[in-house]
């Protein structure tokens, strides 16, 4: 007896479909919808394992040593085997040259020191009319800490290079009891908040850093930033020109009377291209270490 398809039998049904537009549109639909949904997977097993190796890429540095103490990386100090995770966000190059080459205090040391700023090498006070150029997309902020007998301990990066403060209880030290006691006899933090500013003197072209961990030297290193800040707005490619001043406030304790502090007058800008960045080694930071950003 022949063979007679039925209504269950596949290649009618085929048949059926190749005679009726409407299924084959439904058919190429649901091969659009598998062809979307297989490549939705894809994107996501792409993006978990790119997650993964942005992860691996994520640093946890531990205390620096002398040979590998690095400032200028986003790096984070041990805190009670409690350390914080900071992405390393440099290229390859970046990564090579703070190996090989790495950068720190710019020329000499200035600080403000007995009412007035000073070159800490040779203790020569700064004349107030000298002008400046802070160059201050090369600032350096972070905590430091001086351990007795152990080299300097920083957590430090470049304030425009995405550098972020770490929060100071992730740190460590953080039971006030132990912390070593300052000159008025009271505990003192052992982490130094430190901000570091290039500066070039306009007259000679020789380069300085201000470094400042006190409470007024960093007020007006804010205020000489926050100037800044409204000049990247406008004018990206230029760099403030600064006088050092010795500014003050009279204490509300009558006792201690007139309190000298730091302080930038702003006189003048200028191209970027006319303040470059020197090729030279880190000098000390009186501490027998190299300072590196």
């Amino acid at each position: 007896m022949p063979y007679a398809p039925n209504s269950r039998d596949g290649s009618s049904e085929q048949a059926a479909a190749n005679a009726n537009p409407l299924a084959q549109e439904r058919e190429s639909a649901n091969m659009t919808q598998t062809t979307q949904q297989a490549l939705k997977e894809q994107y996501a097993r792409a993006e978990a394992e790119r997650q993964t190796r942005q992860q691996k890429r994520t640093t946890t540095a531990t205390a620096p040593t002398a040979a590998s103490n690095t400032s200028s990386l986003p790096t984070t100090a041990p805190a009670n085997n409690k350390a914080v995770a900071l992405p390393d966000a440099r290229t390859p190059v970046a990564c090579y040259l703070d190996d090989i080459a790495p950068s720190g205090i710019v020329g000499q040391m200035i600080k403000f020191k007995d009412k007035k700023f000073v070159v800490t090498e040779t203790e020569e006070a700064i004349s107030e009319d000298a002008e400046f150029v802070a160059i201050l997309d090369q600032t350096l902020i972070g905590y430091v800490k001086f351990p007795e007998d152990a080299p300097p301990v920083r957590v430090q990066g470049l304030l425009y290079d995405g550098f972020v403060m770490p929060e100071r209880c992730d740190l460590g030290d953080n039971d006030e009891s132990e912390w070593p006691l300052g000159i008025n006899d009271r505990p003192t933090d052992p982490w130094q908040h430190q901000i570091c500013m290039v500066l070039q003197k306009r007259e000679t072209g020789e380069f300085y850093t201000f470094v400042t961990s006190s409470v007024t030297g960093r007020r007006a290193c804010g205020q000489l930033l926050r100037h800044y800040d409204r000049m990247r707005r406008t004018n990206s490619d230029e760099l403030p020109i600064v006088k050092l001043k010795v500014g003050g406030f009279a204490h509300r304790d009558e006792r201690i009377g007139w309190v000298s502090t730091p302080a930038f007058a702003v006189v003048g800008r200028i191209k970027k291209d006319a303040a470059a960045m020197p090729d030279m080694p880190p000098t000390d930071l009186d501490d027998g270490v190299p300072c590196l950003p």
